[in-house]
């Protein structure tokens, strides 16, 4: 009987070693200022793991383990609901064992609505945020009045231990004032207020908490919502553009709250991680609503308006899709780019240095300033996504606010270290659609996002113009996208009647050293090997077939686990980067009817990013 580790073995020089309901309407009156609030309810949601594999979730437990995926532990939380009649999640629920429900509004009644949009938020099955046990829960009326905001008077919102504020409530009216203090605060304190747009189709109309700067603005992943520009009637600034994020559930009412949820994980990251710990930019309001949007992922038919030909192509003032905004939530995405860590920016293009392509910065501009990142791209990259954020300050008379005109480009960089432009003709041959320059002068963000980049150096560039304004803290976000592994092949059926399969885990980039193989449905307790080529193959090789063409390169020798299961962690060559591999698993499978005594599982194809 043949030795398989021999067989292999004896490839030879071919082997090199190891490698590296209906809905009540309610009237709040604040100081005179009139303000209907309403739910925003409508259909079912959709069933947790749906919403797991939608937002990215599933993915980010892929990647990093699902013992190692943060869940918004120990983020504290704020959820405030217009009363149905109570305002108060169902503490019964079998989703909110082990949580604590703060009240901090007259009132003990049990909300319906509550309860749906808490298992949304933190529910142990259907947020993304099981973590979160602690939510503080406000009534909206008293929330906008003595419970937190003070009215629309010149006292101060109260100092609250909470960092995020669900509102899945829409008022309507003028919100001038309040809209201001809820900005103040977001800036001030870091808060992160998250609310939902209404329900229905056509143009928007709420304005509390939607419309607000420093906040974020919920929609649906169907597109049912209100959206578009704002009109300014009831709030400040005409002309920006909301919502800026999307969710996948059956009304705004619970999208909104898996914002939140995904909030608070991003929250635990920026406080835990060991790239973000101990850095409080990584939990502004500005980071966080950058690197959400950055990472949110964009459908097809998504635009921003940028023309396609002709000397603007490429170029928009309009930075997000007039109905879904930046898109649909990704956690793993997103988390991606917050645990790229902080990459400081430099006053001009000659003093970048080349940085990460999944990261952030949160940075100091100045009046007629810019900010300046380069990057190197080794192989064509699927889609660029970057976003720029800043917040509005408010005085603390809430009677007037300023805010800065930023604008955000990409260039190419030429071998003398000079920016060309890429927008119109000269962008024709390194990106196919898109925008490489965002210029809104009504919006607080701005959004490249850029089809198929080709191979070269580039830089991006945040652009202030001049004004009489002190110097401000700008938060930009940015994925250059690594393509995830494909699987191919089949695998030979084991003595078990099992098919094996490879998989991987994380994100193939040298920067994040945590891509691995995942092994499946081998036979248990057997030793087996990886090996790997530079091309794909398909040839007979004992009874399966071998999916990777020599010459071929393996990995040390594992051992599979009691179900057949074994993780392989990859160091990847800096060589790689740039460049595909192909992936194959050998095992033993000594009681194979066929007398090979050799298991092969199915293959995988990568490329490497930095």
């Amino acid at each position: 009987m043949p030795d398989p580790l021999a067989e292999m073995a004896a490839l030879g020089d071919h082997w090199k070693g190891p490698s590296p309901a209906k809905v009540p309407r309610i009237m709040l009156r604040i100081r005179h200022v009139a303000i209907a609030a309403a739910l925003l309810c409508s259909s079912a949601s959709l069933q947790a793991q749906s919403i797991a594999d939608l937002t990215g979730l599933t993915a980010l437990k892929k990647r990093l383990g699902a013992a190692n995926t943060p869940t918004g532990a120990n983020v504290l939380t704020s959820i405030t609901e217009a009363p149905g009649p109570g305002h108060l999640p169902d503490p019964n629920n079998a989703e909110f064992a082990g949580k604590t429900f703060i009240n901090m509004s007259p009132g003990t009644g049990i909300s319906g609505h509550a309860t749906v949009v808490g298992q949304h938020y933190f529910g142990t099955l259907t947020s993304i945020s099981p973590g979160v046990t602690s939510m503080h829960c406000y009534e909206a009326g008293h929330f906008l009045s003595s419970g937190y905001l003070n009215g629309t008077g010149i006292t101060p919102p109260k100092v609250v231990p909470w960092k995020i504020s669900n509102n899945s409530w829409i008022s309507t009216g003028n919100a001038i004032t309040a809209l201001r203090k809820f900005d103040g605060e977001s800036e001030l304190a870091a808060l992160m207020f998250i609310g939902g747009v209404n329900n229905g189709t056509g143009a928007l109309d709420s304005t509390l908490m939607a419309l607000m700067y420093n906040g974020l603005a919920v929609g649906r992943s169907d597109g049912q919502h209100k959206a578009g520009f704002t009109s300014g009637v009831g709030s400040d600034g005409p002309g920006r553009i909301k919502p800026e994020l999307v969710a996948p559930a059956g009304a705004t009412s619970f999208s909104t709250p898996l914002v939140s949820s995904e909030c608070a994980v991003l929250v635990q990251t920026a406080r835990t991680h060991p790239a973000l710990v101990g850095n409080p930019e990584a939990e502004r309001n500005d980071t966080l609503k950058a690197v959400m949007m950055a990472g949110a992922t964009h459908r097809a038919g998504w635009t921003n308006n940028a023309p396609t030909s002709g000397p603007a192509r490429g170029a928009t003032s309009q930075p997000i899709d007039l109905l879904w905004g930046a898109d649909q939530i990704n956690v793993n995405k997103s988390h991606w780019i917050l645990t790229g860590g902080e990459r400081d920016g430099a006053a001009t293009i000659g003093q970048a240095t080349t940085t990460l392509h999944a990261a952030w910065d949160s940075e100091t501009i100045l009046s007629s300033g810019s900010l300046w990142w380069r990057f190197e791209v080794e192989a064509l990259k699927p889609y660029v996504s970057i976003v720029a954020n800043w917040n509005r300050r408010v005085t603390t008379n809430y009677g007037a606010w300023s805010l800065p005109d930023l604008s955000l480009e990409l260039w190419r960089v030429d071998a003398l270290g000079q920016p060309q432009s890429l927008v119109g003709d000269a962008g024709l041959a390194h990106f196919s659609s898109g925008n490489v320059r965002s210029t809104s002068s009504a919006d607080n963000i701005e959004h490249l996002y850029v089809r198929d980049l080709q191979p070269g150096s580039y830089a991006l560039e945040l652009r202030r113009a001049t004004d009489a304004l002190p110097g401000w803290l700008a938060s930009v976000a940015w994925e250059f996208q690594c393509p995830e592994a494909t699987l191919y092949g089949t695998g030979k059926v084991s003595s078990l009647g099992t098919t094996p399969v490879l998989d991987a885990k994380g994100i193939p980039s040298l920067a994040q050293d945590s891509w691995a193989l995942l092994v499946s449905n081998a036979v248990p307790s057997v030793n087996g090997l990886a090996f790997y080529g530079t091309a794909a193959g398909s040839m007979p090789f004992f009874g399966g077939t071998l999916w990777v063409a020599p010459p071929l390169q393996r990995l040390p020798i594992t051992t599979t686990d009691a179900t057949g299961a074994v993780e392989i962690p990859v160091a990847i060559d800096p060589t790689w980067v740039g460049q595909e591999r192909f992936f194959q698993f050998w095992f033993r499978d000594p009681t194979h009817p066929d007398g090979t005594t050799v298991g092969l599982s199915s293959a995988v194809q990568v490329r490497f990013c930095p």
